[in-house]
This record gives C-alpha cells, sequence and structure tokens, in this order.
C-alpha cells in the first residue's frame, strides 16, 4: 500500500507541474548563448567544398579544386593553400600575393561552385531525425517537413532553432512554427549550415510518458503477482 501511496504522491507532483508554464528557452542565456544575430556571415570553406581559382591574366594556371581533408587545396606553382573556414576574398588576396613572384599581373579570384556541408540537423519529436541537405531558402518548417513532419507528441510553437557564430558560440531562437502554419504574424528563420532544430514533446506527451515510466514499470511487479495469485486460486472445472 506504501508503495501505491509514493506513486500517487508523484502523480498528482507531475501533474501539478504539468499545468506550470515550462522555463522559457530564452531564459537560459545565462548558461551560455549568445544574444541571436540573424546577419548572414561571410561564407568560409569547409573539406569537401569545391571552388575555381581563377587567375584573370593567367587563365592557363587556373584550376578547379575540392578542399581537402586537412582544409587545404593544392594549385600549381605556389602548392598548397590553407582555405579552411576562410572566406573567398581572403584567399584570393593571399593568392595575389603568393603568384606575384611568378607573374607580373597575379590577379586572383576565388569562385565557389559546390558545397558539401551544406546540411542541417532535425531532432525530437518529428518523423525522420537525422543529418539533412539543405536547401535554398529553407526556414524551419521546411526543415520540419523535411525530416517527415512533426509527431503527434510535438509541441509546435516552441521549436527550437540552435546555431553557432563563427567563434563557435551557441545562439538560440524559439520559432512559433503552429503560428506560421496559420498564417499568423510569426516570422520564418532562414535556415543556415550546421544549424540543428529540435522539437520539443507537448506539455501533454510529457505527462504521458512519465506516466508510462512512473506507474506502468512500478505497478509491473505488483499487478503480475495479483494475476498469479487470482489465477492460481481458481478451482479446476
Amino acid at each position: 500500500m506504501s508503495q501505491h501511496v509514493r506513486i500517487l504522491t508523484l502523480l498528482c507532483c507531475l501533474l501539478a507541474s504539468a499545468c506550470v508554464s515550462p522555463l522559457r528557452p530564452e531564459e537560459q542565456r545565462s548558461l551560455g548563448f549568445e544574444a541571436w544575430r540573424d546577419e548572414l556571415p561571410d561564407y568560409g570553406f569547409l573539406p569537401g567544398d569545391e571552388l575555381d581559382v581563377k587567375l584573370i591574366y593567367n587563365p592557363e594556371f587556373s584550376d578547379r579544386v575540392i578542399v581537402a581533408p586537412d582544409g587545404l587545396i593544392h594549385l600549381s606553382l605556389i602548392g598548397s593553400v590553407k582555405v579552411l573556414d576562410r572566406t573567398p576574398g581572403d584567399i584570393a588576396e593571399e593568392l595575389r600575393q603568393r603568384y606575384a613572384t611568378e607573374f607580373r599581373h597575379p590577379e586572383a579570384i576565388v569562385v565557389p561552385r559546390m558545397f558539401s556541408s551544406e546540411i542541417i540537423y532535425v531532432g525530437g519529436e518529428v518523423q525522420r531525425a537525422g543529418v539533412l541537405k539543405l536547401a535554398h531558402r529553407m526556414g524551419v518548417l521546411e526543415g520540419v517537413l523535411e525530416a517527415g513532419g512533426f509527431r503527434e507528441t510535438a509541441r509546435m510553437d516552441r521549436v527550437i532553432l540552435l546555431r553557432r557564430t563563427r567563434q563557435g558560440k551557441p545562439m538560440l531562437k524559439v520559432v512559433n512554427v503552429r503560428r506560421i502554419i496559420e498564417g499568423g504574424d510569426e516570422q520564418d528563420v532562414p535556415l543556415r549550415r550546421f544549424d540543428m532544430i529540435f522539437v520539443p514533446r507537448s506539455n501533454l506527451a510529457e505527462v504521458n510518458l512519465w506516466l508510462q515510466q512512473l506507474i506502468y514499470n512500478n505497478l509491473a511487479l505488483s499487478s503480475g503477482f495479483s494475476y498469479t495469485i487470482n489465477r492460481d486460486v481458481t478451482p479446476n472445472l
């Protein structure tokens, strides 16, 4: 009986807590989140990205290269160039300096061609969590739909978007996808590579999960034992 009382007490506490507004993710910035910024950062190359190196006055030495796993590209005459997390303009400036020892007019430009690192991560209460390809002009809603859509247990009004700055510090934004779907005043957020979308459970889904874990798991032994006794005392016919 005392075990049942403890479980009933836990259940009451759980139901009471479900009625209280959960801690808003925005309030977690003190734990290390940067203030959200929407400005578009300059693109930095990563391994697997493809780019064109064009020498304007010496086109015979132009080349299309792929960034190696160590973040390097390899060019004629000057050898290896580190491009990891560097912008096209930054790389072009180094090329002009290094080719100046070879050519009278070393003007160079760098053109991005293919970005193998254009991916996002989607997790939580979606049908197919995992790593997804980032398409042009994809927003949070499209990211969730690409992951198969919401589960019935999803909390659509508190979808969490995580993004890192160029310095590697995390930022957090909460997006009300339900309002976007319903045509409200909520604006979708354009995604960038390596963004992380997390769809939390609804309050009701959390209660159901705790009910399963606390009540079913704790009562499984006593229920099975009661069933065994009742079955054993049944008279044989």
